[in-house]
């Protein structure tokens, strides 16, 4: 399991960000691994409601996932990682402005709130714009938005609740050995439930399709040469709106933390070797 002071300091970092309700929720989940929705309830002896909007908020912002089991069963699961990555969220900030810094505003909106919406974050980053400032088109917000996708620092949000069976690829064990796992076991567990919600490469990190109507909105773009430029709609040119209409409004994403942690890793490694090579 989870070692006793990595558990004190998460739950640290959930009270101060969630409150101590959420906290205990989490608490509940790392000491005592999978668990359903009446188990947690019964552990804390708190009412439904307010278990399962805690368990809404640590879903919302990446720290617990769902899946169900083979039996129909849905248990959650506490990431242990993920909650220690909000210690790094300014690193992560200070990674797009060496690299992207025109998409700065985009991923500190996807650290605040977990997982957004291509239009929720549309409205947050024209909300943020300054009296007197010109506000970004959405085309625009649309490609820095899409150099986050490209470069895998945003991927699309995981299946929300998988299908996975805990016991499945476990050999029959003692009841002993299966109450007494090894933190390589738990772990383990953590990593299939993960792989099983994760969407394949390709869709994880497809951008959010050219959009013809998005284009007619641009600053830069005069509304007569859009006009000109558009044809009559076959299935393709049909399917594509339809494609980014949905990447825009349905799509939840949020922030690749395996792709920031290499990052960070990797400029560790370069003053490493920059100091004693």
């Amino acid at each position: 399991m989870v070692p006793q002071h990595g558990i004190l300091l998460a739950m640290g970092l959930i009270s101060d960000h969630f409150g101590p309700l959420v906290a205990k929720v989490c608490d509940c989940l790392l000491r005592h691994g999978a668990l359903q929705l009446p188990e947690i309830v019964r552990r804390l002896k708190l009412p439904p409601g307010q278990v399962k909007n805690s368990l809404l908020v640590l879903i919302q912002h990446n720290c617990v996932q769902a899946f169900s089991s083979t039996r129909g069963v849905t248990l959650y699961l506490a990431i242990f990682d993920n909650v220690l990555h909000r210690l790094r969220f300014s690193k992560f900030i200070s990674v797009i402005r060496a690299d992207i810094p025109e998409s700065e505003a985009l991923i500190e909106g996807l650290l605040q709130n977990g997982r957004l919406t291509f239009d929720q974050l549309v409205g947050r980053t024209i909300s943020k714009v300054p009296e007197g400032t010109i506000r970004p088109a959405r085309e625009e917000i649309r490609m820095n938005f899409n150099r986050l996708v490209y470069a895998r620092y945003v991927e699309r949000c995981p299946k929300p609740e998988p299908s996975f069976d805990p016991l499945g690829d476990e050999q029959p064990t003692s009841a002993r050995r299966r109450v007494l796992k090894t933190a390589e076991e738990v772990l383990s567990l953590e990593q299939k439930v993960f792989n099983t919600a994760t969407l394949s490469g390709l869709e994880r990190f497809s951008e959010i399709p050219y959009s013809m109507e998005d284009a007619s909105k641009t600053n830069d773009c005069p509304h007569n040469a859009v006009v000109g430029a558009k044809r009559k709609h076959g299935a393709f040119e049909v399917d594509e709106e339809l494609n980014s209409t949905i990447a825009e409004t349905e799509v939840l994403w949020r922030v690749n933390f395996e792709k920031f942690i290499f990052c960070l890793k990797k400029k560790v490694c370069c003053c490493y070797h920059s100091y004693y090579g």
